[in-house]
């Protein structure tokens, strides 16, 4: 009776990086009345995001809201009892998905997201791999295949095999302050399951390595100098620090610094993405779960604009077949909070 009298209102928050991106629907009679997006960024944007969905549940006593989980100690399992499940997961909160697969989290950044939200409250907390199982629900369903969530802030890998999930992993690609748990704390969950990062390789030579000078071969590029009889005879010489820029180089317009800061930051986030799903891969081979099947076709959500070039990468180096979606991640966490609450 409640529903005839006032608007039903879905409210979606999705964290990525620092900013959110918040995302109204407001129903009535499950008719749709109103629809809104708002990006929040910057110092104040956790405040602002907070006062604006104040004010659009201020509007009807019927509003839900939901996030999806931020944090890093999440992930995914094949089958729902958890005597079954070999990795260890005391400190995790667990949930069974359509009597197949098992997702979890950890309770202390449950916890910790519920306070966040506490001037609020939150109806719904979804996964990543619910919102890949939902935004492919065409393809999941035909064969063996990868699937991938690329956020800004993280990427979420998930084998399925005809609607079976496989095999897991959620990949937090930068960590900032307060998104996670101390390196002290992480230690101390005990479910950490998945692809361990390795730390990074120093790039460059170490002296300290090199017993002898006459090991490098640059020595003999060297002593090859003396074949030089006269530098007076080089055409010219360009003291390039000296030179004033000619009209046509002045001419040239430099992109923003900005600009190819994100840009460079793209390049890198693809390339580390490519390593992470080549490295999964090698891991999932050499388990049971394998039984012979291997990879052909690989499906990523893009919700971060940057998919060029990973799929360069996969198609080139790993001969794989790869469909980039782009993916509107609030609209997914509305359509899945929408499901919910019919099931209510």
């Amino acid at each position: 009776m409640i529903e005839w009298l006032y608007r039903k209102i879905f409210i979606a928050i999705v964290q990525d990086g620092e900013g959110y991106d918040v995302r109204v629907v407001t129903l009535k009679q499950k008719k749709l009345l109103n629809q809104e997006s708002h990006t929040f960024e910057g110092a104040s944007s956790y405040a602002e995001m907070l006062a604006y969905v104040r004010k659009c549940t201020d509007e009807s006593p019927l509003h839900y809201i939901a996030v999806l989980n931020p944090d890093p100690n999440q992930g995914a399992m094949a089958g729902c009892s958890l005597h079954d499940i070999e990795n260890d997961l005391n400190g995790a909160k667990t949930l069974c998905r359509k009597q197949k697969w098992l997702l979890y989290a950890s309770i202390k950044e449950l916890n910790t997201l519920k306070k966040r939200y506490a001037g609020v409250g939150l109806d719904f907390v979804f996964s990543p791999f619910s919102v890949i199982e939902h935004f492919f629900s065409d393809k999941i369903g035909t064969g063996f295949a990868l699937y991938a969530l690329a956020q800004k802030d993280s990427f979420s890998v998930a084998f399925f095999d005809g609607g079976k999930l496989e095999y897991a992993h959620h990949y937090p690609m930068h960590r900032h302050e307060g998104s996670g748990l101390d390196e002290e704390e992480g230690n101390t969950l005990g479910f950490a399951v998945g692809v361990e990062e390795e730390e990074e390789v120093e790039r460059g030579i170490n002296l300290d390595d090199i017993e002898s000078l006459d090991d490098l071969d640059i020595i003999d590029e060297l002593d090859n100098l003396s074949d030089i009889e006269d530098l007076d005879e080089l055409e010219e010489i360009v003291e390039f620090s000296e030179d004033e820029p000619t009209t046509e180089e002045k001419r040239v317009v430099l992109p923003a610094g900005n600009e190819i800061k994100l840009e460079m930051d793209r390049f890198n986030d693809d390339y580390a993405r490519f390593e992470f799903i080549q490295k999964i891969l090698g891991r999932f081979y050499a388990t049971e779960q394998c039984q012979n099947r291997f990879v052909e076709t690989v499906y990523i959500a893009d919700a971060y604009g940057s998919g060029a070039e990973l799929k360069k990468y996969l198609e080139e180096e790993l001969f794989l077949n790869v469909l980039i979606r782009r993916i509107d991640v609030a609209n997914e966490v509305i359509s899945l909070a929408m499901s919910e609450e019919e099931g209510l």
